[in-house]
């Protein structure tokens, strides 16, 4: 395997790479070299100024890293902040945006969002999210 970085402390190999953008498979990056977004690559519609606003709050709170990836967050949760992100912007194609952003299929994200409803401690995290957008 071969080392691409490290996302949250861990590090990461090709291979066992999972929501890691395509860009970085099958390169090697020096040692202590993060992975990254790169932000000319996130879809058009997140580069707005009041996108940028809502996602340095969500970075801000701990619930983006400084790359807008999630940081530490369930699948659930993931679901959770793209649908309350796109509904504050207005944005329809909620799980394709975040996909992209997020190299996750559209549909896996959906479903996260669909069983995040039927959790009870989802409620939670949903008035912290509330609060922090509005």
């Amino acid at each position: 395997m071969i080392k691409i970085g490290t996302v949250n402390g861990d590090v990461i190999e090709a291979g066992g790479v999972k929501n890691v953008t395509n860009n970085y498979y099958g390169s090697e990056l020096a040692d202590g070299q993060d992975m990254h977004l790169d932000k000319t690559d996130m879809p058009e519609i997140l580069k707005t100024e009041e996108a940028e606003m809502i996602m340095e709050e969500l970075v801000d709170a701990g619930i983006l890293t400084e790359d807008w990836l999630p940081n530490g967050l369930s699948g659930s949760e993931r679901g959770l902040v793209a649908r309350a992100v796109c509904e504050h912007l207005k944005i329809n194609e909620v799980w394709q945006v975040f996909g992209v952003l997020w190299d996750e299929k559209p549909e896996t994200l959906r479903g996260y969002f669909n069983k995040a409803l039927e959790q009870r401690k989802s409620l939670t995290f949903q008035e912290k999210l509330k609060n922090i957008i509005s």
